[in-house]
This record gives structure tokens, sequence and C-alpha cells, in this order.
């Protein structure tokens, strides 16, 4: 009898897969949108310890894995879902989907637990001091500077002499820079709030508000347009907003799936017609737009770039895009608005 040897090591294999047991976890950011990738990964990796699921189960890990997803994205935008498969000897698997989220003040409690200072760099960014040196007199120009984290603007705008309001959500890094502060007696008044809860406690005559990677944190153009309410109602007369934000580049429209990846990878993205929308009937003058990369790359202290070792790959939008600068579709921009009236 002729025998098919290819087939006879097929069925060879499949008998050794068979009679291995595994068991693992998957943990991934939680992107709905990109659902058929899940699964394909799922069919992959059972496939591979000896389970290849049939069209009908990997229908039912469709729906289970959904589920899970819309749950943990809808909790919030740092969140993940964790698959955890067991396969016994034989053609059996057991799996489990659950999603696992945090807050916003929870991630960066981990942050600072777990990483190296300085968390964000030590020099201010060179779009804000550029921007503030401008003023004939610091100590007549006041600044808000909204989601300061460490303080690493906040602090060296005072100890140039500008009054600087700071507001922070995250307890610690309030705390953080009010003691620093308070030990080189800086003007500065620190508030530890949303930002967006109010705005009975900040004044009207700020000269510069900035908010430096903190857009990239929110989740809906409702976010950006409280922004530039908040900067109509604090800016003096001719005083201007700045802020980064990830812009879709020219001709590319961001499904749902890459702007929930994006979130996932603190790098919320918009375009620039809805920058437009947001400032619609409100007297902000868009004034400049320039490439956060190129920008501080250009004008940073010798030897502060980039400010910490994720920074240049983050501004260009890599974490979100695995592709070089040239070809992603995406960057971090430097958004300057002048109130006019």
């Amino acid at each position: 009898m002729s025998m098919d040897e290819q087939a006879v090591r097929a069925a060879l294999t499949r008998r050794l897969f068979r009679r291995s047991v595994a068991e693992g976890q998957v943990s991934i950011p939680a992107v709905p949108g990109l659902i058929d990738e899940y699964v394909s990964m799922c069919d992959t990796i059972f496939a591979a310890v000896g389970s290849k699921f049939s069209a009908e189960q990997l229908d039912d890990a469709r729906t289970l894995i959904h589920g899970q997803l819309e749950d943990a994205y809808a909790a919030s935008q740092r969140s993940s879902i964790v698959i955890s498969y067991k396969a016994p000897v034989g053609t059996s698997l057991n799996y489990f989907v659950k999603p696992e989220w945090w807050t916003l003040e929870q991630t960066y409690h981990n942050w600072i637990a777990t990483r190296e200072p300085p968390l964000f760099g030590t020099h201010p960014d060179a779009r804000v001091w550029a921007l503030a040196g401008e003023a004939a007199d610091p100590g007549t120009f006041r600044v808000l500077d909204i989601g300061a984290g460490t303080g690493r603007n906040a602090l060296a705008l005072a100890r140039r002499g500008h009054p600087v309001d700071v507001v922070e959500v995250t307890a610690q890094f309030a705390e953080t820079i009010r003691v620093d502060a308070q030990r080189e007696s800086l003007d500065v008044r620190v508030i530890q709030r949303d930002v967006f809860s109010t705005t009975d406690d900040l004044r009207t005559d700020y000269q510069l508000i900035l908010l430096s990677e903190v857009v990239p944190e929110f989740r809906t153009t409702e976010h950006v347009r409280s922004m530039f309410e908040l900067a109509t109602r604090c800016l003096a007369p001719g005083g201007r907003l700045v802020f980064n934000v990830f812009l879709a580049q020219p001709g590319y429209e961001p499904d749902d799936a890459a702007r929930a990846m994006g979130e996932q990878m603190y790098t919320s993205i918009f375009t620039r017609d809805e920058m437009a929308t947001a400032t619609t009937q409100l007297p902000l003058e868009l004034v400049a737009d320039d490439s956060v990369h190129d920008y501080e790359q250009a004008h940073l202290p010798e030897g502060a770039w980039p400010p910490t070792g994720w920074y240049a790959g983050w501004v260009s939008g890599l974490d979100v895009y695995d592709t070089d600068r040239a070809n992603c579709p995406i960057d971090m921009r430097w958004l300057v608005y002048r109130k006019t009236s």
C-alpha cells in the first residue's frame, strides 16, 4: 500500500499537539472596531495548541469578545480585555474573556509608582516657553496651565516671573507642584480638580492658557469645544491658547477603530475640520500650526531632545500606527489661537 508521507506526518503532528497541555492568557487593548483581528488571533492561538475551532465556535467567540470589548471601551479609554485559555489533553479548549479598565488618575498613579522620573522631561515645552517669552514684563503676563502634570511648564514659567495658576486633576501631581512652588517661593496657585467642573475660581485676564499633552486624553469633540469655551471666558483680549493635539493628515479620515486605538494609546485623533467646527461663533483665531516633533527638536536646548525615550515616537503617531514617521497618517501639532475680542 502506497502511503502519502505528507498526510502521515500531518496526522502525527495533530496527535502530538492533542497530547499537549496548554494554558495562557492574552491582555490586549479594547478596540471594538477591530473585532475581526481579535477573532483571528484567537483562531491562530487555539489552533496552535491543538484546538482548531469550527466556524460556529468562532462565531460564538466573536459574540462574546465583542460584548466584552464594548463594555471595556465604554468604561474607559484605559481598558483591555483578558482572554484566558486552558487546553487539556485532547481537542477540547476552555476560554474566558473578561474586561479590565482604569481611571486616568489610577493610570498616572501607576506611572508614578513604576516609572523612573522625570515622567515627562525636565525642560518646559519650547513652544510654550517661546510664547510666554514674548511678554515685555513677565509679572503682568498671567498664565493658566491646565493639566500641568509634574509642573515642568508651570514651575519654569513662575521662575521667570510669570504668575501661574495650575489646574491639575491628579492629586499627587497637584501636591508635587504645590510643594515645589512653596519651597522656591514661586507665584503658583494650584487647584486640584477637573478643569471643566467650574470656572468660578479662575480669572478672566490670562495672557496665555496652555494644555500640554492634555487634549490627547479627550474622548469627544464636545471636550474640545469645552476647552475653547473656557479659553473664551478666561483669556484677556489678545490672549492666546496653546495646546498640542493629534490631527489627521490631509486626505485621511480616521474611522472608529483608529480613533478608539488612538484613545488607548494616549493619542486621541481629531481632524482640522473638527477643530474648525469646535470654534464656531467663538472669538478665537488660529494663528499658528506647527509640528510638535519638528518644533521641539529645533528649539529645545541642546541635549534636551527628546524629552523622554518615548516622546519622539509618540508625537509622531507611532504608538498607534506601526510604520515610519513619513508614512504615519497622523501628526501631533502645536495649535495657537488668539482671542480677538
